[in-house]
């Protein structure tokens, strides 16, 4: 082969390349570039949380880990959204059925909450005043009150309307084989919502309301789970264990995520210091949209009686 014809074979397969790069990018049948537009959604305002042993010594021990939402800002504090046992050292919640006398514990003082993302310079730590919780549902909220010289992006709050069979997506920082280090990367996963849970289902559930095929692990408790349009639904925690004694009780294929909706249902009925001008939480709760969450604000005004200056100052 000569210099000639090498010359235009490569430029006939790069014209070939090219036209197929042009088709790939502007197909109105691709969904890569909205793909990768909610993968860049996610990236940005999933946060790692762990839990150290000793931080900042020579001693220091990764303890565990844990996944957050940056989900508001109010003033100079970003709130970030995760669950109640991601930040405690023993949560009866979740631990009562295996031990009916538990009590809710902080961690002890020689461990360390911090919190940062794979691209954030800095690591912020929390202590137990920085986060409040819920013994009656597994969500915790983080205050991180800091003079920031990096900013998080905020994911938005979804309609809230899911239903079966609905395409959603996670994410989280699992511990998993090649992802077991402390600074670990951000794992997603697309699915369908398999059920939404009523009240026995729920209480069976600690609470927990959507159901889901999406891959949870270790690690990815308090991840999003967002919608097609990288608004946030639900928050991951909860994994189906197996049964032993009944083989045929499998419910390893599915995860749990407690619905967004039902944390603004606790604000408006619990004194957690959202409507306090003195606690650091104040307005910790993004406002919701009356004219895209009405079936929501018709719900707590006439069937949970809710308040109406709280309500009133919920949505917009």
């Amino acid at each position: 082969m000569n210099f000639a014809t090498s010359v235009f074979g490569f430029f006939k397969l790069l014209i070939k390349n090219l036209v197929l790069l042009i088709f790939f990018v502007f197909s109105p049948n691709s969904y890569a570039l909205e793909r990768f537009e909610l993968w860049e959604k996610l990236y940005n305002s999933t946060v790692r949380i762990n839990v150290w042993n000793n931080h900042d010594t020579e001693n220091a021990e990764h303890a565990w880990g844990g996944s957050g939402i940056v989900f508001n800002k109010y003033k100079d504090t970003y709130f970030i959204l995760t669950n109640a046992h991601v930040v405690l050292d023993s949560y009866c919640l979740l631990d009562e059925s295996y031990n009916p006398y538990c009590k809710d514990k902080f961690y002890p003082d020689s461990a360390t909450i911090v919190v940062d993302t794979p691209f954030s310079t800095y690591e912020y730590p929390v202590s137990n005043e920085d986060f409040i919780f819920w013994k009656e549902l597994d969500i915790a909220i983080l205050a991180l009150d800091f003079d920031f010289e990096e900013s998080f992006q905020i994911m938005e709050i979804g309609e809230g309307l899911v239903h079966p069979l609905q395409q959603v997506y996670s994410a989280g920082f699992p511990i998993v084989l090649g992802n077991d280090q402390p600074y670990r990367e951000l794992y997603a996963d697309a699915c369908v919502i398999n059920s939404i849970h009523r009240e026995e289902g729920m209480e069976q559930l600690s609470n927990y309301s959507i159901s889901h095929g999406c891959s949870i692990s270790g690690g990815m408790s308090g991840g999003p789970l967002v919608t097609e349009d990288g608004k946030l639904v639900g928050i991951n925690g909860l994994r189906g264990q197996p049964d032993l004694e009944q083989s045929d009780y499998d419910n390893l294929n599915y995860a749990y995520a407690i619905h967004v909706y039902d944390l603004y249902q606790k604000v408006l009925i619990t004194d957690s210091g959202n409507f306090d001008p003195r606690s650091k939480f104040y307005n910790f709760l993004p406002r919701l949209s009356q004219r895209e969450h009405q079936e929501l604000y018709d719900y707590f005004l006439n069937d949970l009686d809710a308040e109406k200056i709280r309500l009133y100052r919920m949505f917009r």
